[in-house]
């Protein structure tokens, strides 16, 4: 998980691995992979990785199915291992301004997303972070593989 103690640099950057390096690298490649995914189903999707105020916020990137009126956003966390599970930071899920977090792991194709709000609801804030697996998650949670096409 990255935070504000881990950055490279007091100054703001315009990417992820400028902040962070190797850990900022890798969030980003989280947040391209979940890009493509959302252009796979055919939504709309801005990217907010060179936006100061939206980054603050915990914002990674705004999402819509054209069928919806609205955007929604999101905190896309690349922390899915590859047996599905995903570890809750309270302290990011407590920070974020985001709508929705997205968990995923590019290797294997599975993503992992709630509601915010879901998730603060249910969530023991007497730990700092905890371990979901697929069959122990709440049912709020959805889940599903994007394959690529090749």
């Amino acid at each position: 998980m990255m935070t504000s103690g881990d950055r490279l640099t007091p100054k703001w950057t315009n990417t992820l691995e400028q902040a962070f390096g190797v850990t900022g690298l890798k969030g980003r490649e989280g947040e391209l992979f979940l890009i493509e995914v959302f252009e796979s189903w055919d939504w709309d999707v801005i990217d907010h990785e060179d936006d100061r105020e939206m980054q603050v916020k915990g914002i990674d990137l705004s999402f819509r199915d054209p069928k919806w009126q609205n955007f929604y956003t999101c905190d896309v966390k690349n922390n899915m291992d590859e047996y599905g599970g995903i570890y809750i930071y309270r302290d990011f899920l407590f920070n974020t301004q985001a709508d929705r977090i997205f968990h995923v792991n590019p290797i294997t194709g599975w993503i992992a997303w709630y509601s915010v709000e879901d998730m603060r609801e249910w969530y023991n804030q007497n730990l700092d972070r905890i371990k979901l697996y697929p069959k122990k998650s709440p049912k709020f949670i959805k889940r599903r593989c994007y394959q690529k096409n090749s």
